[in-house]
Order: C-alpha cells, then structure tokens, then sequence
C-alpha cells in the first residue's frame, strides 16, 4: 500500500468517485475535482492510498482559523469498504499529520457522528483524539447512507498532534479502557433500558460532579436506525441532551470502550 498526494486529474475524478462509494452521497455532497485540485493548491492535503494505481481511500483537508489560531481542519476520510480494516485509515491519518507539523501546525480538528461506535473508537483510542464542543443538526438533511433519517449532528475532534497522548495512540503503548471498567467503574451520565433487541436512552442524570463518568450509545447505530427509526431519533436527542449538559460543565471526552454489544464514551472533568 502507498501513501501519497494526489497528483493528476483521474486521481481526482477517481477520489469523487470514492466518495460515493463510501457514503453514498448525491452528487450534490460530493466534494469535486475543482475543489479538490484548488485545496491542494493552496496548503490544503488531498491524500490517496493506493493498491498499484487503483485509489482505495483519501483524506482531505484544508488550513482553518479561530480566534486568530492557525490549525489544519480534516474535512473527510473514507476508505472503500473492502479494504476497511486494512489499516489504511490509520497510515492516511499518520501522513496527513506529518505534512501538517512540516506546516509548523499542532492542531488538526475534524468532525464526525457521536452515533457511529467504530469511528469513535478509531479516532479516540486509535488517534487519541479529545472532544468537547457539540454541534446539532451541522450539515441539515443528507441523503447519504449513514445519514438519512436522522438530524446530522457531530462532534469536534481535536488533534494535538505533537502531545504525548497522540504519540501513545498512534505507537500503540496507551491501552483502551475495557467495556467492564466503562459499565461497571464509572459514574453513567445518561440512563438506558432494554427494549427488545435493543437498548432505550431514559434521561440524563445531571448534575453528576464525578471526575470521570461515561455516556452510552447504541453498539450499531446503521442497523438500529434501520430497524426502529423512531428510537435512534431518541438516541440523537438523548446523547445530544448529555453532552450538551456535561461539556458545558466542564468535561471532555477523552477515552471510548466497546465489547460485549455495549459502546460508551469515557468523559474526564477538564476545567
């Protein structure tokens, strides 16, 4: 597997293409060539993995501001999902962080569903990343494949990537919180139930003052929204509910433990 930037015009077209595999959006959600070739251009990364000259996944990215702070904002990466847990998502995400610190950039922010439980995990153990800003409903409606149904809603994420913590992630010497530590250790922020095959959320317990609790999301939440609509509408607003509370109160996640069909964020007390 090879790691590059993307170079000529069908490698672009090839990378709009992958985009609609991957999510399956409209093309009026695909990012095209002429933004793409712009980005690259002009300091942004337009990343590929590549198997020989077939492109099985891309990351791209562009330069961001706040508050007057330079940092490098990651909008979308995708990889088709043949190739998934080849550990290409890892190596695209490694590549684009050495380009960023030759920027002289500590700081890569991206977004993503606080529902999907394997992206969590990725970017929180595997990246180790920190989260603590919700944004509802960001993108409206999407025709997408992971985000038909439901508000679009994310989380920042935020890459520290010259921190110990990062160097731990992406070494593999920092182990993940184990599902029995999540369950049965800590503090839960939001209640949950069983209904049926799945769990219900029921509300969310506030104010707790613990300095680590944890907040609980469907271990699928692509085959929950496909089975019962209507309760992963309740998810969106129970979670959306709970982190709203607990990062306004000072918390952040920091750590995220699934096994046994149970997913459930770790938060610490920050400020």
């Amino acid at each position: 597997m090879l790691i590059r930037k993307l170079k000529t015009h069908s490698e672009f077209l090839a990378a709009e293409r992958l985009q609609r595999t991957v999510w399956r959006f409209p093309w009026r959600e695909v990012i095209p060539l002429n933004e793409l070739v712009v980005a690259q251009r002009i300091g942004g990364h337009v990343i590929g993995a590549f198997e020989g000259r077939r492109l099985i996944g891309f990351s791209f990215g562009i330069p961001g501001l706040e508050a007057r702070r330079p940092y490098f904002y990651s909008r979308m990466t995708g990889i088709l999902p043949a190739c998934q847990n080849s550990g290409a998502g890892r190596r695209l995400k490694a590549f684009q962080r050495q380009l960023v610190l030759e920027q002289g950039l500590d700081l890569i922010r991206w977004t993503f569903d606080p529902l999907q439980s394997r992206n969590a995990f990725f970017n929180i153990e595997k990246l180790g990343v920190v989260i603590d800003e919700y944004l509802p409903n960001l993108y409206g409606e999407s025709e997408s494949r992971f985000n038909r149904g439901l508000p679009t809603d994310r989380f920042v994420s935020r890459w520290w990537i010259r921190s110990r913590r990062v160097e731990d992630r992406l070494s593999g010497r920092s182990p993940s919180p184990t599902i029995e530590e999540a369950l049965f250790g800590l503090p839960a922020a939001l209640d949950v139930a069983a209904a049926g095959t799945w769990l219900r959320p029921h509300r969310v317990r506030s104010p707790l003052r613990d300095p680590r609790i944890t907040v609980e999301i469907p271990a699928n939440i692509d085959a929950l929204k496909a089975d019962d609509l209507r309760l992963a509408l309740a998810w969106r607003g129970a979670i959306r509910r709970a982190f709203q509370s607990y990062f306004s109160r000072g918390y952040a996640v920091t750590g995220f433990a699934r096994g046994e069909g149970r997913s459930l964020y770790l938060l610490e007390k920050t400020r």
